[in-house]
C-alpha cells in the first residue's frame, strides 16, 4: 500500500505556511512519518527556505525533501494562480521508494550526474521525475543526454518558474534551494505508471505520410509537395479558428511507426518555423524521417478543453479497475486562466474522474514525458502522471 496525503496553505508566514501544509498532507495520508515530501511552492516562500524545510521536517519526519518554485502551483483542491502558496504532498510505502538528486552544470553534465545518481537504484517500471532550471540547461538536450527511451525509463516533471517580474527561481533538495542545473527524483518499487499528455491542439485535416525529408525540413508530404499539403490545411479553417489560435499552425509528428491511425495523445507538437517557396518545403523544430506521419495542428483554448477531457477519460477507463495512489500535474504557464478564460480547469477535470485522488504540480516553463515510448521536452502542455500499487 502507498500511503499519500496532500496539503497546501495560503498562510504569508513561510514557517506557518510549511507547518499547515505538511500537517494537512500528514493527517489526509494518516501517517507519522514519511519517507519523503514533495514541495512546490510561489517564489516569496523560497526566502525563507531554511524555515521551510524545518517545519516540513519537524512535521513529516522525514530527511528527504524535494521540489521548486512555480509562478503557481496545484494540488487536488485547486489551481493556485496569483497568489501565494505552498503545497506539500507526502508518500510512506514499503513497496515505492524515491532517491532524490541535484546536479549542476551543462546538459551533458547534468545528464551524466543524474545517472550516475540513479544507476544503482534504477528498476523496471521505474519514474524518473525532473525539475530544471531551463535558463541554464536546455530541455531537449538534457532529455537526450539522460535517456529518450520512454519504454525503459519515462522522464516527467517541469521546469521551475517563479516571479513574472523578476528573474528569481529555485529548485531544492533537501536543506539546500539552488539555481541552475536540475533537482528530482527517482521513484522505484511494486507500483506502474500511467501518463497522459495534453498539448491543447485541434487536428487540421487528415495525416499524412512524410514522403520526403531532410532534418527539419519536409519537402514531400503523401508524395505531394509539403507546401501545397500546408496550404490546403489553411483551408480548411474558419476565420474564427485562426482568430482563436493567434493565427499560429503547428505540425504534429506522429511518434509510434506502428501506429498508422494517430489520434490525440499520439502526436509530439513541434513548431513551424519556416516555409521555402522555391523547394515547396516546410521546416519544422524536430527531425523527421520518411515514412512517418505528420498532421497540422492548431492550438486554442476549445481544442485544450476537449483534449483534457478525452485524455484524462482514456487514463480513468485505463484505471477503472485499480485506482491509483496518487497523481502528479505539471501545466505549463501557458495554459490556466490565461488560456481558458476561468480558473480550476485541468484540475476540476482531474478530480470529475479521479474523485479524491491526491494531486500535486506547479505551472512549469517546459514539460516533460514520453510520446510513442521516447522522452521528450514539450511547450504549452499538461503532464499528468497516476501511480498505482501493484
Amino acid at each position: 500500500m502507498i500511503h499519500v496525503g496532500v496539503g497546501h496553505s495560503h498562510d504569508l508566514s513561510t514557517a506557518n505556511a510549511a507547518e499547515h501544509a505538511t500537517r494537512l498532507a500528514m493527517g489526509n495520508a494518516g501517517i507519522a512519518k514519511a519517507d519523503i515530501a514533495i514541495v512546490f511552492a510561489t517564489i516569496n516562500y523560497q526566502m525563507e527556505y531554511e524555515q521551510l524545510y524545518q517545519a516540513v521536517h519537524a512535521n513529516a519526519n522525514c530527511e528527504e525533501l524535494v521540489g521548486c518554485t512555480g509562478m503557481s502551483v496545484l494540488t487536488s483542491a485547486g489551481e493556485f494562480e496569483e497568489e501565494p502558496t505552498l503545497a506539500v504532498m507526502v508518500l510512506r510505502s514499503e513497496q515505492l521508494s524515491a532517491v532524490s538528486f541535484t546536479a549542476q552544470g551543462t546538459a551533458s553534465e547534468v545528464g551524466e550526474r543524474i545517472q550516475e545518481s540513479i544507476q544503482t537504484e534504477l528498476r523496471d517500471g521505474s519514474l524518473l521525475v525532473i525539475f530544471p532550471d531551463i535558463r541554464a540547461v536546455n530541455p531537449t538536450e538534457l532529455v537526450a543526454h539522460i535517456g529518450s527511451d520512454g519504454a525503459a525509463l519515462p522522464v516527467v516533471g517541469a521546469a521551475v518558474s517563479g516571479d513574472a517580474t523578476s528573474a528569481q527561481m529555485y529548485h531544492w533538495q533537501g536543506t539546500q534551494a539552488t539555481e541552475g542545473g536540475v533537482t528530482g527524483l527517482l521513484l522505484t518499487g511494486d507500483f506502474s505508471t500511467e501518463i497522459g499528455v495534453a498539448q491543447g491542439c485541434q487536428p487540421i485535416g487528415k495525416p499524412r505520410e512524410v514522403t520526403k525529408a531532410d532534418g527539419r525540413v519536409i519537402f514531400e508530404l503523401d508524395g505531394e509537395p509539403a507546401l501545397e499539403n500546408f496550404k490546403g490545411a489553411l483551408q480548411l479553417l474558419t476565420q474564427d479558428d485562426i482568430r482563436r489560435s493567434g493565427g499560429t499552425v503547428f505540425v504534429g509528428i506522429a511518434m509510434d511507426d506502428t501506429n498508422r491511425n494517430p489520434t490525440r495523445g499520439d502526436f509530439l507538437i513541434r513548431n513551424l518555423v519556416g516555409i521555402n517557396e522555391q523547394h515547396a518545403a516546410i521546416a519544422i523544430s524536430e527531425e523527421v524521417k520518411a515514412g512517418q506521419l505528420v498532421q497540422f495542428h492548431l492550438r486554442n483554448p476549445l481544442a485544450a478543453a476537449e483534449e483534457i477531457q478525452v485524455i484524462i477519460a482514456q487514463l480513468a477507463e485505463k484505471k477503472r479497475e485499480q485506482p491509483p495512489a496518487f497523481g502528479l500535474y505539471f501545466n505549463c504557464l501557458g495554459r490556466g486562466t490565461g488560456l481558458y478564460g476561468t480558473a480550476n480547469h485541468d484540475i476540476s477535470v482531474i478530480q470529475e474522474k479521479f474523485p479524491g485522488l491526491p494531486v500535486i504540480g506547479f505551472f512549469g516553463n517546459s514539460e516533460f514525458a514520453p510520446i510513442g515510448g521516447r522522452n521528450f521536452a514539450h511547450a504549452y502542455t499538461g503532464v499528468f502522471v497516476l501511480c498505482t500499487a501493484n
